[in-house]
C-alpha cells in the first residue's frame, strides 16, 4: 500500500493505458464500447430524475406536499413511470459493475492482493445492486396496495434502497481515495455527495411527514452520484475488461469483479 501512496504526477500515468490499441480499445467497436461506458450513468440518473420530475409534474405537486411512495400510488398511467425508473435502475446495475471491474483493474496494475480492499469492492457492489433492487420493489409495489404482502414489499424495497445505497456511497469514498489517479477535487465531490445523501435520508427516516424534501433530496442525489461515474471512466476507462466480462470471454488479460 506505500507504493500507491507515493504515486502522484507523472507517476500516476504509468496506471493509465498507455498504447494506443488501449486508447482506442480496439478500433471502431473499442469507440462504441467507450460511449456507451461513458453515457450509461448518465443515462441511469438521467432516467430516475426524469420519473421524479413527472411524478411532480403529471400530479401538480411539490416536494413539500407529499412523498415520493404517496405520489407512486397516485401517477395513473403507472407505465409511464415505472418503464423510466426500470430503465434507469437497469444501467445503474451495469454501471455498478462496471464500477467494480475497474476498481479490480487499478489494484492488479499495482500488483496490489489487499484482500480487504477486494472485499470492500466486492461487498459495496452487492449492496449498490440490492440497494437498487428495492428502489424496483417499491416502485413495483405500491404503498397503498390493497394487499397487505404489496404493502410490506414497498416498505423492505424502501428500506433496502436507503440502507444499502447509504452504505455503499459512504464505503465508495474509501475506495476512491484508494485511486491516486483522480484528482483532490474529484474525490471530494465523491465523499460530499453520499454523505449529503445519507444525511437527507436519515432526518425523513426521523421526521417522516414533516420532511419529505429530505427523501426527494435524498433519491436525486443517489442517482447523482451514479451519473457522476461517468467521470470516472473518462479518466480510467477499461472499457475492454468490462465488455469481456459482459460478453464472457475469457483471455489472460481479463479482469473479472472482485472475488474474495
Amino acid at each position: 500500500m506505500k507504493n500507491e501512496g507515493t504515486r502522484s504526477g507523472s507517476k500516476d500515468e504509468s496506471l493509465l493505458p498507455q498504447t494506443v490499441g488501449e486508447v482506442n480499445g480496439g478500433g471502431k467497436c473499442g469507440v462504441f464500447g467507450r460511449i456507451i461506458l461513458l453515457l450509461l450513468p448518465i443515462i441511469g440518473a438521467s432516467t430516475i430524475l426524469a420519473a421524479l420530475y413527472l411524478l411532480l409534474y403529471r400530479l401538480n405537486i411539490t416536494i413539500q406536499e407529499t412523498s415520493i411512495s404517496a405520489a407512486l400510488a397516485l401517477y395513473e398511467p403507472y407505465w409511464e413511470i415505472l418503464v423510466p425508473l426500470s430503465i434507469g435502475v437497469f444501467a445503474t446495475f451495469v454501471v455498478t459493475v462496471s464500477r467494480n471491474i475497474q476498481i479490480e483493474v487499478y489494484h492488479r496494475r499495482l500488483k496490489n492482493e489487499y484482500k480487504g480492499l477486494r472485499a470492500l469492492n466486492l461487498i459495496t457492489t452487492v449492496a449498490n445492486i440490492g440497494a437498487y433492487i428495492g428502489f424496483l420493489v417499491l416502485a413495483i409495489y405500491k404503498s397503498d396496495d390493497e394487499s397487505e404482502d404489496a404493502r410490506n414489499l414497498h416498505m423492505y424495497g424502501a428500506v433496502a434502497y436507503f440502507v444499502l445505497g447509504g452504505f455503499y456511497g459512504v464505503a465508495h469514498i474509501n475506495l476512491l481515495c484508494k485511486q491516486t489517479q483522480y484528482p483532490l477535487y474529484s474525490k471530494i465531490v465523491f465523499t460530499m455527495v453520499p454523505i449529503v445523501s445519507v444525511a437527507c435520508s436519515i432526518v425523513f427516516a426521523i421526521e417522516r411527514e414533516d420532511a419529505y424534501p429530505y427523501e426527494w433530496l435524498a433519491v436525486a442525489l443517489n442517482s447523482l452520484f451514479s451519473g457522476l461515474f461517468s467521470t470516472l471512466f473518462i479518466v480510467d476507462p477499461v472499457d475492454d475488461e468490462i465488455r469481456d466480462f459482459f460478453c464472457c470471454r475469457r483471455k489472460k488479460s481479463t479482469i473479472k469483479p472482485a472475488t474474495i
